[in-house]
């Protein structure tokens, strides 16, 4: 039985295999690995011809993938990036498809102008061929091989050195000890870099927008935590809103900030995210002292949570409810849904309405 050596199959399926010959023929591998296109020379090529040859495809190899993602950046910048809403609503996948489609067609365009000059130079230096099916020799080039086991080698350290990268440091951490540290111009600095590279990344926008904020750059604040909302998803999303809304709030823009939840509320995808704005809607207004519109607003979640609505919690609307009561004076109002939550004893009722918060993630955040 005869033993079959895995690294030597995956020789064969590298660039480094790019050539047969004996004594009569010559045949040279093209530069496209997908195809199996050989060019047949009707002599025996020396080593330094071989050698030639394959300096010829190392530098073909290189301006394919150079020029592969030059023109797959060009493209994500000047199409997928500006056009980003027409991809937002698309499912993962579908995504993937169509960015998978994108790339075989860059490296296909580019792969081919590749094949055409490189044939084009094998004409020149080594005169007429004949395009052939090209067949892997049956003896392996020890120089070669060893060249191919040098490359694998550097690419596993390459794959390893990635992965401990990737498992060690974080950029979004970076930026967050820097603006532990207080370096928000630093902070700063990194996340617009980050921001260039990586446009469609939120977490570069809601930690530029932290450090701009402590920079009293409150316009520049504003707009970082409307682009990181717009970009993101579920519980980031809303605390980017909530960021926005903080901001606008700080600095007595309630007119802008009342717009903002309206929006929001008439744009909800579902009940459940409406259900979310509106509360938050209604503590904002509390936090205002607007309290017969907050009021306004909490009897329609009070009424739309007897409905059995997962996100809205009656007991802490009833308790909020009787907060805004007790605002407006209503003191047996504010007694009734205080025991409707189940709170007995009414003196020791404390409010349960949160101020707006600057938050930097889940865990840690900056109130005033």
């Amino acid at each position: 039985m005869k033993k079959i050596s895995i690294l030597e199959q995956l020789y064969k399926q590298s660039p480094m295999d790019f050539y047969t010959k004996n004594k009569k023929k010559t045949v040279i591998r093209s530069t496209n690995n997908a195809s199996f296109l050989g060019y047949k020379f009707n002599r025996e090529f020396s080593e330094a011809e071989i050698d030639n040859v394959w300096s010829k495809i190392r530098v073909y190899k290189r301006f394919s993938v150079v020029f592969v993602f030059i023109l797959f950046v060009a493209l994500l910048y000047e199409f997928i990036f500006p056009k980003f809403a027409l991809f937002i609503n698309n499912s993962w996948y579908v995504n993937a498809f169509i960015m998978f489609g994108i790339l075989v067609i860059v490296s296909q365009f580019i792969t081919t102008i590749s094949t055409f000059i490189f044939e084009k130079s094998l004409l020149e230096e080594y005169g007429k061929y004949e395009k052939v099916y090209f067949e892997h020799s049956k003896t392996i080039d020890k120089k070669y091989y060893s060249l191919f086991k040098s490359e694998l080698i550097k690419a596993n350290i390459a794959l390893v050195l990635v992965f401990i990268s990737a498992t060690f440091f974080s950029p979004f951490e970076y930026a967050q000890s820097l603006i532990n540290k207080q370096r928000y111009k630093d902070a700063i600095k990194i996340t617009t870099i980050g921001a260039k590279i990586l446009p469609v990344v939120p977490e570069w926008y809601s930690l530029r927008g932290y450090a701009n904020f402590q920079l009293e750059n409150y316009d520049k604040a504003i707009k970082d935590y409307d682009k990181a909302y717009t970009l993101s998803a579920d519980g980031f999303n809303i605390m980017n809103f909530d960021n926005k809304i903080f901001v606008k709030y700080y600095l007595g823009d309630y007119e802008n900030a009342i717009a903002d939840f309206d929006k929001e509320i008439k744009n909800a995808d579902n009940e459940n995210e409406k259900d979310q704005f509106l509360w938050d809607k209604a503590q904002f207004l509390y936090n205002i002292k607007k309290y017969n519109d907050a009021l306004s607003v909490y009897n329609d979640l009070i009424i739309k949570a007897e409905s059995d609505r997962i996100f809205l919690l009656k007991d802490r609307l009833y308790l909020e409810r009787a907060e805004v009561n007790k605002k407006l004076k209503k003191y047996d109002d504010a007694k009734n849904d205080a025991l409707t939550a189940g709170l007995s004893d009414f003196n020791s009722f404390k409010n349960p309405i949160p101020k707006p918060m600057l938050m930097l993630d889940e865990e840690t955040f900056y109130s005033y």
